[in-house]
């Protein structure tokens, strides 16, 4: 069997210890051959072709994925690197004949070293990346797996060790875990072909997350303190941009998106991806997560043009009022700069749509392209203007080719006259708010966002 533990939802699946019924024999039969795979795809176009809203998908479950037509409802779409071993080769062929937008980022994680996992055939990139036998055992060096001076492991994740991917971890083959996982990412995930990028997870400046604050990053005996270990410059950020370095180097073309705190350097990653973004239920603050977000997808390092992704979960199978408006909230926030919106229901393997996501049934990027392009961070203060900015305390618009979007952060009901007439969606999911009404004024609710759209009001 691929695996032996209890299958569990975790908020992030980092490894996925996970008990899998597919038959080993399946497995093998439906992966591709790494001795036949193609070379790596071709990156698609500039991700700022893309017409309004961009969408996206944040699927981590390790049991199964959801049909072709399911995840080809979104743009940007993240699973398991693993994927690439257990299906065909078609199957992604699929996804992306059913919707040409769709970028395919492979989820990865050097940070958290499993304390076990299933068979080979269900976990080969893994079993390369921590060096397991055929019985199971990892050889992976334990000066690469972070530790205090008295041996005790770190760990960040339940069932986990933490890796040392400061630049001053021990030299093994010539190596440090940095350059090791780098090429890692290369030769065992990209290698396979129907990548157009990867999705680094647990990859910031810093772990707040980890068990022990002090521990010992160069084997020498002495526990550094965290300030000496984490923070931009310091030896755990410099083994991040070196292995950022070493991948962007060897491919080049590809899609390299970073979730948690990291700094965007010298053009090396394409964006980050906000997680539970401006979700006070997650205490998170909503406009300081809106102003890092325009903020940083505008003026940030990265390379141009970018793509940085949003991401919330909004409960079992969302179908409320409040769900709708949670969603059209998280929506309107992320359509005040150029990013995806990925919303989940409780968990990473459950994909949620709505009705602005693609109009009601006008079809993907309905709204078309912004009148401004590429705002600046000015537009959270600057007077709503040419097509984009404030409306007055906590209130914003951006309009679109073929629409409006509205919305509001603050804490009172907000009216909204407009110059002119637009129509509401006709929704199927949210046919009250969403009721094909032709409006000239609208009031938002607070902390609630609003898409109208142009056509044939």
């Amino acid at each position: 069997m691929p695996g032996t533990l209890a299958s569990r939802r975790f908020s992030r699946l980092r490894f996925a210890l996970t008990t899998v019924v597919t038959a080993v024999g399946l497995i093998a039969a439906c992966a591709t051959p790494v001795d036949e795979r193609p070379a790596p795809a071709p990156t698609p176009g500039d991700p700022h072709s893309l017409t309004f809203p961009r969408t996206a998908t944040y699927f981590l479950n390790q049991q199964d994925l959801p049909p072709v037509e399911e995840l080809a409802r979104y743009d940007v779409v993240v699973i398991d690197n693993e994927w690439a071993n257990r299906k065909p080769h078609e199957y992604f062929d699929e996804l992306r004949h059913a919707n040409p937008r769709l970028r395919l980022l492979a989820y990865v994680n050097v940070v958290d070293h499993p304390d076990q996992l299933g068979t080979e055939a269900y976990w080969a990139n893994r079993y390369a990346l921590w060096q397991f036998d055929e019985n199971g055992e990892s050889a992976f060096p334990e000066p690469w797996l972070a530790h205090t001076m008295d041996g005790t492991p770190v760990s960040e994740w339940p069932e986990s060790t933490m890796t040392n991917l400061t630049d001053q971890a021990p030299r093994i083959n010539g190596q440090i875990f940095a350059e090791y996982a780098a090429n890692w990412v290369v030769d065992d995930v990209w290698s396979a072909g129907v990548w157009d990028g990867i999705f680094l997870d647990v990859w910031g400046d810093r772990i707040y997350s980890a068990d022990r604050d002090h521990w010992d990053i160069d084997s020498d005996g002495t526990d550094e303190p965290d300030d000496s270990i984490y923070g931009f410059g310091n030896p755990w950020e410099r083994g991040v941009n070196l292995a950022e370095q070493i991948i962007r180097q060897r491919i080049p073309d590809a899609i390299l998106v970073a979730n948690g705190d990291r700094t965007l350097l010298t053009q090396q990653l394409d964006g980050r991806a906000w997680e539970k973004f401006a979700d006070p239920r997650a205490d998170r603050n909503p406009m300081f997560d809106i102003e890092q977000y325009v903020s940083l997808t505008a003026e940030g390092e990265h390379r141009r043009p970018g793509l940085a992704m949003t991401i919330d979960k909004l409960g079992a199978a969302p179908h409320s009022a409040q769900d709708f408006q949670r969603a059209r909230y998280f929506l309107a926030a992320t359509l005040l700069q150029n990013g995806f919106w990925a919303p989940m229901g409780a968990d990473y393997d459950e994909p949620a749509y709505f009705d602005e996501m693609d109009g009601g049934g006008l079809g993907p990027g309905y709204l078309g392209h912004p009148l401004v392009a590429d705002p600046s961070p000015a537009v959270l203060n600057d007077p709503y203007a040419d097509g984009v900015g404030s409306l007055g305390h906590g209130l914003f618009r951006r309009d679109f080719e073929h629409g409006t979007v509205l919305l509001n952060t603050d804490d009172k009901p907000r009216e909204v006259q407009l110059e002119k007439p637009f129509r509401r969606l006709q929704g199927v999911r949210d046919p009250s708010t969403n009721n094909g009404d032709t409006v000239t004024s609208v009031t938002l609710q607070p902390s609630d966002g609003l898409v109208l759209s142009s056509e044939n009001p």
